[in-house]
């Protein structure tokens, strides 16, 4: 039997801009997301599987070199909510 993973969001916390005061190209004058994933890693024939592990990802407006984070690969929900905050 094949190993398997399957990952699912167990939350979205959203953060409010810490310095609305910012330059609108500076992170901080936006809102930020941690997303917190939940990867299970499983095969059937083997009884010290699953393996489950929790892990974070946090996202601001911008990269390191103030262009826009691309997100187009995550989760659709992680991308609706990432949308909704930056627009």
């Amino acid at each position: 039997m094949a190993i398997t993973k399957t990952t699912i969001i167990e939350r979205i916390d959203v953060f409010p801009a810490y310095d609305e005061s910012a330059d609108a190209t500076e992170n901080a004058a936006h809102p930020r997301a941690y997303v917190v994933y939940r990867d299970t890693i499983d095969d059937a024939s083997d009884d010290d599987l699953p393996i489950v592990q929790s892990r974070g990802k946090t996202f601001e407006k911008f990269d390191s070199e103030g262009n826009a984070t691309v997100y187009s690969s995550e989760d659709a929900l992680v991308q609706s909510v990432l949308g909704a905050i930056w627009s």
